[in-house]
């Protein structure tokens, strides 16, 4: 397969500013972590023990991540159209909360396998102090450059299998698409299975391979987690819609920088498929 041709679209500079983005948020989230959860972990660890205040850890993180995304949501319930993407589609408080307990199965989940992961991360020295292997600000921002490219392969290539594989897609996938103009919080509203494989698996993997410190990963997976709820919420973010038009045309965008969508020719942008949103409009109506 040859390589696309980069310099006829923005597929690059919007790749290059997601690094860039991912880079500097994880810089900022990382020490204002750093100043108010780690002194709390670290009581925590000399009283439960170092495993205890990682779950402890994990759960705020997981927490925080969901409470972001309950607040990105009311925009969508209060039928606001400044900034929305499907502005014909609305988001009823009926319908999300007829899909919040499969959200809070696997808000728990997520709690369970990131406690599991953190603790899996945590190197012997650090079972005595909570500070011991934790990046600098260059290993940090290069340990965040790595996660993101991992996350992007392992991403791509599992949530694009689980559309092309008529069984993956009929059996689990289905259920995160019958929003076809979604809202913040149902980012996580997905098979369980879909939700380890492809959500978590996709946030973990990079921190566990670069040896990252426990706390990155906590940090990666919350930055992770608020991302994939403003791309779910249905209004213009970081990703100019991306995701969005991935829910409504339902066969492009398959990544999260998009760099392999453009690689592979699944890369579509907002403009790029006005004409094919007008002839659904025009047959819905």
């Amino acid at each position: 397969m040859a390589l696309a041709d980069f310099t006829s679209s923005p597929a690059l500079a919007g790749f290059i500013s997601e690094v860039f983005l991912v880079v500097v948020a994880m810089q900022l989230l990382y020490n204002l972590l750093l100043s108010t959860l780690l002194p709390i972990q670290g009581q925590m660890a000399d009283r439960y023990g170092m495993h205890a205040a990682l779950t402890m850890s994990t759960f705020a993180v997981v927490t925080v991540a969901h409470i972001v995304g309950l607040l990105l949501t009311l925009p969508a319930l209060r039928l606001m159209k400044f900034g929305k993407i499907q502005t014909r589609k609305v988001a009823t408080l009926r319908r999300v909360l007829k899909d919040m307990p499969l959200v809070g199965f696997n808000y728990l989940l997520s709690i369970l396998v990131g406690s599991a992961v953190a603790i899996l991360a945590c190197k012997n020295e650090m079972l005595y102090d909570v500070r011991a292997g934790l990046p600098d600000s260059e290993l940090l921002a290069m340990q965040s450059m790595f996660s993101l490219l991992v996350s992007e392969v392992i991403f791509y290539h599992v949530h694009r299998a689980f559309h092309e594989n008529k069984h993956l897609y009929a059996r689990i996938h289905k259920i995160h698409h019958t929003w076809p103009a979604p809202v913040a919080i149902m980012s996580t509203y997905a098979h369980p299975l879909e939700h380890i494989c492809c959500n978590l698996m996709t946030v973990f993997a990079g921190p566990l391979l670069c040896g990252a410190h426990p706390f990155m990963a906590l940090c990666y997976s919350m930055l992770f987690a608020m991302g994939a709820m403003m791309h779910h919420s249905g209004y213009w973010s970081d990703d100019l819609g991306m995701h969005d038009l991935h829910h409504e045309i339902f066969n492009v965008n398959y990544g999260n920088a998009h760099i392999l969508d453009y690689l592979y020719g699944t890369y579509r942008s907002q403009s790029l498929c006005a004409d094919v949103k007008v002839e659904k409009l025009d047959k819905s109506s």
